[in-house]
């Protein structure tokens, strides 16, 4: 799932060489690890994977405004973690916005 959300930040935003060294810059596989890191901070203790997704959704929108919202709700929604998915129930549905 999470592959699926770094293929399609590198997909729309190409990808650094220099991701390794620097976090500076707006390459999908940069924006990919800085969102990753900051939801570490945002989600609960024994978060769910509902949870985890959340928290990676608002360290985007903290961090980079929500620019790439729709992006990740569209990457979540492909693997089934869509609005509505819970408790082992999957969802394929992104946000009404999207």
């Amino acid at each position: 799932m999470l592959h699926n959300v770094y293929a399609a930040l590198v997909a729309e935003h190409k990808w650094s060489p220099t991701a390794r060294t620097s976090a500076n810059g707006t390459e999908g596989n940069i924006v990919f690890l800085q969102l990753l890191v900051d939801a570490l901070a945002l989600q609960p203790c024994n978060p769910t994977v509902p949870d985890a997704r959340d928290a990676i959704i608002q360290a985007d929108a903290v961090r980079y405004n929500g620019a790439n919202k729709c992006l990740l709700w569209k990457a979540f929604a492909s693997k089934g973690l869509g609005v509505g998915a819970a408790n082992h129930k999957d969802s394929s549905k992104a946000p009404d916005d999207c």
